[in-house]
């Protein structure tokens, strides 16, 4: 650091350094504290974000679990968790308990676009769960290839079994039995608990040890 004679060459020099680089400081000061009360902002927002969306949610399930008359009273507020809250797991939850309710009533079209809408939203959560009942809808429709399709893109190990399972009675339906013994080994396999009885049954109609 250079060396001052001075107590006034001091101060000069202070002058021109602040003259040439006070405003640089000033304005990393100010995204400083704007990183740091802007990250405190988005926090709470998150914060109250995610309370308003379970308040909601509550609510919803509240209005169906009261009666089916009360089912249009949920969708209605379910798509309106879905529109002001779509990255949150309330909104995944409540596009499934909608796919849910379309299923029940025969609706698969419109629960195929329910699953889908989780399944793009890309919730960490609820992904897998939306991607293998979205396979089984296919399965439902008839639609063997983009069920299998579906259930391919199953990546999350723990619904691996439940995917395969799917895979296999695609495949089965489609006639192609040596692909879907294949694939009810594989989800043999992969499955960490009790093997699903629809599995169980399929592996002893192909002669396979569980």
């Amino acid at each position: 650091m250079a060396q001052y004679e001075t107590e006034e060459q001091q101060v000069e020099a202070i002058k021109t350094f602040w003259k040439e680089n006070g405003k640089a400081i000033i304005l990393g000061a100010i995204i400083g504290f704007g990183g740091i009360f802007g990250w405190d902002y988005y926090k709470d927002h998150q914060q109250t974000q995610s309370e308003q969306a379970s308040a909601q949610y509550a609510e919803a399930v509240d209005s169906i679990v009261a009666g089916s008359n009360d089912q249009a009273q949920f969708v209605e507020k379910a798509e309106a968790i879905k529109q002001n809250f779509s990255t949150s797991s309330y909104a995944a939850l409540a596009a499934m308990k909608l796919a849910e309710l379309e299923v029940s009533n025969e609706n698969l079209d419109a629960a195929v676009e329910q699953l889908r809408w989780v399944v793009d939203q890309g919730n960490e959560t609820f992904t897998p769960v939306a991607q293998v009942r979205l396979a089984r809808v296919l399965l439902a429709q008839e639609k063997y290839d983009a069920a299998i399709s579906q259930a391919d893109s199953v990546t999350a190990e723990a619904y691996q079994s439940s995917a395969l399972l799917v895979k296999g009675e695609a495949q089965l339906a489609k006639g192609n039995r040596e692909a879907a013994k294949n694939a009810f080994i594989e989800a043999r396999d992969a499955s960490a608990a009790a093997v699903h009885p629809l599995l169980a049954l399929r592996l002893s109609e192909f002669g396979i040890e569980k």
